[in-house]
């Protein structure tokens, strides 16, 4: 991975820190590591494995936000193994091609596709065979969700018509073209 693309993951990391402590009612211990952590896996590679190098928490972190609420994992959480989603039969899980590193209170997975060194990102739902590219990377995404995040902030009862139009400004502003239409497909469902 190049310098750039690394510092671009410190950077968004240390902000996705930062709205998950003054977000978050009651936060777990999380916190930036300048040191990289040994992680030791082949299965990652890429702008995930930066991620996982540079946080360091060892319980889930569950993001305060009332529209799209997502919960980070730690590397060793059983949540990130293939058995808890049943997709053993996914030959991208069970091979370690996607990694999953993050739910939703809606019990959908977000994951990585380690094929590609920026790791972008998808979403699946239960029970829907289909998945959702949401991002180009790992570090547009929670780019992304940063932006989205201080936004909509803890407003509850959002109309509707309002969620869609500012959502979508957000998505087009963030998210590659390639990705969008997908993301909003995830996010207006």
């Amino acid at each position: 991975m190049t310098t750039e693309r690394n510092m671009a993951v410190v950077t968004v990391l240390k902000k996705i820190i930062k709205l998950y402590e003054e977000t978050t009612f009651i936060p777990q211990p999380v916190s930036f590591s300048n040191e990289k952590l040994r992680i030791q896996s082949s299965d990652f590679t890429g702008e995930l494995f930066a991620y996982y190098q540079h946080i360091e928490f060892d319980k889930d972190l569950f993001f305060a936000n009332q529209n799209f609420n997502i919960v980070l994992l730690p590397f060793d959480s059983p949540a990130r193994t293939v058995e808890s989603w049943a997709l053993q039969d996914v030959l991208q899980f069970s091979e370690g091609q996607y990694q999953i590193f993050a739910t939703t209170d809606t019990d959908d997975i977000l994951f990585c596709d380690m094929k590609d060194e920026s790791s972008p990102v998808y979403a699946g739902r239960p029970g829907d065979p289909n998945f959702y590219k949401l991002s180009e990377s790992l570090t547009e995404f929670l780019e992304f969700y940063f932006a989205f995040s201080n936004f909509w902030k803890q407003r509850e009862d959002v109309p509707l018509e309002e969620y869609i139009v500012g959502t979508g400004d957000l998505i087009e502003r963030y998210l590659s073209p390639d990705v969008q239409a997908t993301a909003k497909e995830y996010l207006f469902r």
